[in-house]
C-alpha cells in the first residue's frame, strides 16, 4: 500500500481528539475501500492526539499522521491534507463522530454520478441529534443560500467526497481559511466552475469526547462576519472594481 496509489484519501482534521481518534480511524478503515489512505491532520493537539494515533497504527501503512505546528487551523488543516493526499478521490470528514463513518460507502457509491457528493442534514431523510441545533442550522442555511446564491441545501456540513484533481483546480487560497465556513466558499466556487453536486441525507450525531472546538454563538457571529465579507467581495468583483 505504501508504494501503490490509493483509490481514496480520507482527510481527518483533528484537535484534542485523543478520546476517540483510535476508534474513528478503525471505523473509517472498516467502512472505506481497502485501497484507502487516512491522513490524520493533527494541529499539534495538547492532549497528544497525533502521537497516540501514530503509536496505535504504527504497523498500518494506510494511516498517515501529520502533526502541524505552523499555520494551524481547521480549514487550513483540510487544505494541507488535500495537498498531501495521493488518492484519486478525497473524502473530508470530522474526526469527532459528528460525521458517521458508516455513510462512506453511500458517498462513494454515488460519486461516479457527480463531481461532488455531500452529506446533507436538510435533504429528505437527513437530521441532527440535537433538535434545537437542527432548527437553528436550518434557518442559518437559508441565509447562506440567499447570500452565496447556491442550490445546495446544506452549505456547512463539510462531509463530502470529490475528485482530487478537480478539487486542486479550485482557488484554494479563496476557500480554505477559517472554520466550517470554508465549505460554503467551496460550494460557491464549485458552482462557478459548473461542477455537479449531489446531496445525500445524513444524520449528524453529537460529538463524542474531546473539547468542543466552537461555541454556537461564537460560531454564529464568525460565520455571519464571513458571509458579510464574502457578499461584499463578490459584489465588488462583479462591479469590476480593482482587487
Amino acid at each position: 500500500m505504501a508504494d501503490s496509489i490509493p483509490e481514496l484519501s480520507v482527510i481527518l482534521p483533528a484537535y484534542n481528539e485523543a478520546q476517540t481518534i483510535v476508534r474513528i480511524i478503525e471505523d473509517v478503515l472498516r467502512h472505506a475501500p481497502k485501497a484507502v489512505e487516512i491522513l490524520l491532520m493533527d494541529d499539534d493537539s495538547p492532549d497528544g492526539t497525533g502521537p497516540m494515533a501514530r503509536e496505535a497504527f504504527a504497523g498500518e501503512p494506510r494511516v498517515r499522521v501529520l502533526v502541524r505546528t505552523e499555520d494551524r487551523g481547521f480549514a487550513k488543516s483540510i487544505r494541507a491534507g488535500i495537498e498531501a493526499a495521493r488518492g484519486d478521490k478525497v473524502l473530508v470528514m470530522d474526526s469527532d463522530y459528528n460525521h458517521d463513518p458508516a455513510v462512506i460507502p453511500t458517498l462513494l457509491g454515488i460519486s461516479p454520478y457527480a463531481d461532488i457528493v455531500s452529506g446533507s442534514r436538510f435533504a429528505a431523510g437527513g437530521d441532527m441529534a440535537n433538535t434545537t441545533r437542527y432548527l437553528l442550522s436550518f434557518l442559518y442555511n437559508l441565509l447562506v443560500r440567499v447570500v452565496v446564491r447556491t442550490q445546495v441545501q446544506d452549505n456547512l456540513c463539510g462531509y463530502f467526497v470529490m475528485d482530487r484533481r478537480a478539487l486542486l483546480d479550485l482557488p484554494l487560497d479563496a476557500i480554505f481559511f477559517g472554520f466550517g465556513d470554508y465549505f460554503f466558499r467551496l460550494i460557491y466556487h464549485a458552482q462557478r466552475r459548473r461542477l455537479s453536486i449531489i446531496e445525500v441525507p445524513i444524520v449528524l450525531t453529537e460529538r463524542l469526547g474531546g473539547e468542543p472546538k466552537n461555541r454556537l454563538l461564537r460560531t454564529f457571529w464568525a460565520y455571519t462576519r464571513e458571509l458579510a465579507r464574502f457578499r461584499w467581495s463578490t459584489w465588488w468583483r462583479r462591479k469590476g472594481a480593482p482587487r
